[in-house]
């Protein structure tokens, strides 16, 4: 890739996207000043901690997003192990939000803390980070109390041991490439900021969905409202650390990018085999083998409007060689959340 092809600090000054002190953070301060209204750690933190309504009739997870749902060794099986399956695919899915926020939110986040990058010693990027990382340990909490109260409800008393979340597997194979710690500095912040602009397509499947427990829904309302307003906040905070890189920096960002989107894209069919084996579904091997043949059933995301987004206002999108699939219609893209 040529230098001439990435955006350089002075063309972000002749958009005026930067100014000679630091960041046009008119977007950026707005998102600030809006988050004790908006949240959830300072406005819901005692819904959370409520008993919710609860039907042991109603699934713990979306039938209609279970990528084997129409598989006919899953039908086959009896209405109490399909219903163990959604109950550990439920807390999967905690499990891994709250292992992608400790594992590639959070880090990413620290190193703008620390100063790592030029720019995020700017005081207003400063404190969007930290009202950032504020949310994320809340949401860590969120989704603990999720799990703890599934297994009290469902009487599940064992869950088998987890695989690595794949999205940190496939960081640290690029991590393990890198010999410079500044690289491996940008693929922490790249992973970071696709997490932070894609989470809220996950969230939004199960905040949309009012077929499962309202408990559920509830917490991922919660945390996709926080996300909304994280992937904003990501979006201005990269575009200003970007503007200060170095042409190899910006080269390492642009690389990385696809990487950690089809990362983040990834079902883990390991996850999955292991909840239809624990819930004693037959042909267990047979249902993921089916999967993997599939190329739709690889993809756990499929929305990846956020990320675009950010790519286009780094003026890059011709050197990502990511295909961006059109915006799904219940996508809730990432806003300005105020």
């Amino acid at each position: 890739m040529r230098d001439e092809d990435l955006v350089t600090a002075s063309t972000w000054a002749a958009n005026g996207w930067v100014d000679g002190d630091g960041i046009d953070g008119a977007t950026l301060r707005r998102l600030v000043r809006a988050w004790p209204r908006r949240a959830a750690v300072t406005t819901k933190a005692e819904v959370v901690e409520q008993a919710n309504d609860y039907d042991p009739l109603l699934p713990d997870y979306p039938m209609e997003i279970v990528p084997f749902a129409e598989h006919p060794r899953f039908l086959a099986a009896s209405p109490e192990q399909r219903q163990k399956v959604l109950t550990g695919m439920w807390i999967g899915y905690n499990e891994r939000v709250i292992a992608t926020e400790q594992l590639i939110a959070e880090p990413a986040f620290e190193l703008i803390m620390h100063g790592v990058f030029p720019g995020s010693d700017s005081p207003l990027v400063r404190q969007g980070i930290q009202q950032s990382i504020v949310d994320e340990s809340f949401h860590t909490y969120m989704h603990m109390l999720a799990i703890s109260r599934t297994r009290e409800l469902r009487g599940v008393r064992e869950r088998p041991a987890q695989p690595e979340l794949v999205t940190y597997r496939r960081l640290r194979q690029v991590l393990a490439t890198m010999p410079e710690r500044w690289e491996r500095d940008v693929a922490v912040l790249v992973w970071g900021a696709v997490a932070e602009t894609c989470i809220n397509a996950l969230l939004a499947l199960m905040a949309r969905d009012r077929t499962i427990q309202p408990m559920h829904s509830l917490i991922t309302t919660l945390h996709l409202r926080d996300e909304t307003a994280h992937g904003s906040i990501v979006i201005e905070v990269v575009r200003e650390l970007y503007a200060r890189m170095n042409a190899e920096q910006r080269r390492t960002l642009v690389r990385c990018l696809p990487l950690a989107l089809d990362a983040f894209a990834e079902q883990d069919l390991t996850a999955l085999r292991l909840e239809l084996v624990t819930a004693g579904v037959r042909g267990a091997d047979e249902i993921v083998g089916d999967l993997r043949a599939m190329s739709a059933g690889n993809r756990l995301v499929r929305d990846f409007s956020g990320a675009q987004r950010m790519v286009e206002q780094l003026g890059i999108a011709e050197a990502v060689d990511f295909d961006f699939p059109e915006r799904p219609e219940w996508s809730p893209g990432v806003g300005l959340a105020q």
